[in-house]
């Protein structure tokens, strides 16, 4: 069984703790389908993610240290979710969204 369930119809919250007393959610609530991205394949190997989010090794690595993305090894090859990819990039949106001035700026 894995270490970490996703479902397509409810994806909750998952809260892991970081530095300090701070909880940080690593998904969000709202359930977000990774085919929104082309994302098609349920988990990509290291060399997929970074040619998918147009990215090098170190800030992909940079990521996983802000635990941003989690990665799961299988043997010995390291895999991304989808969903978590998918969640990832509705982060980076988000975020963007957030800092854009407004069209009234004076």
């Amino acid at each position: 069984m894995s270490a970490r369930h996703h479902s397509d119809r409810q994806q909750e919250k998952i809260f892991e703790t970081g530095s300090g007393d701070h909880r940080r959610v690593l998904a969000d609530a709202i359930p977000v389908d990774p085919r929104e991205f082309g994302l098609m394949k349920a988990a990509y190997g290291v060399g997929e993610v970074l040619e998918q989010l147009s990215i090098g090794r170190t800030s992909l690595y940079a990521a996983v240290k802000r635990r941003e993305l989690t990665p799961v090894k299988f043997g010995r090859k390291t895999l991304f979710y989808a969903t978590d990819l998918a969640a990832f990039l509705t982060r980076l949106r988000q975020a963007q969204i957030k800092i854009e001035p407004t069209a009234r700026d004076p």
